[in-house]
């Protein structure tokens, strides 16, 4: 299995990630109540930050949820 983990900045929820997600997708945390859009920065050392919300108002928006 090609997973890796990431915590969450905001909630500090570890996240498993697929090995295929490329720097500057979009993922958000799995924890219901939380629920951070977060970009991934970098993956050798895997790396995520939050995305403001106000980039995450428009049509193409479309993250995945890992958990």
């Amino acid at each position: 299995m090609n997973v890796e983990f990431v915590t969450c900045p905001t909630c500090k929820q570890k996240l498993a990630l697929q090995k295929y997600i490329t720097p500057g997708s979009l993922v958000v945390c799995a924890n219901p109540r939380c629920g951070t859009s977060l970009r991934i920065i970098r993956r050798r050392p895997l790396q995520v930050e939050p995305v403001p919300e106000a980039e995450t108002y428009h049509v193409d928006y479309r993250p995945e949820s890992y958990g």
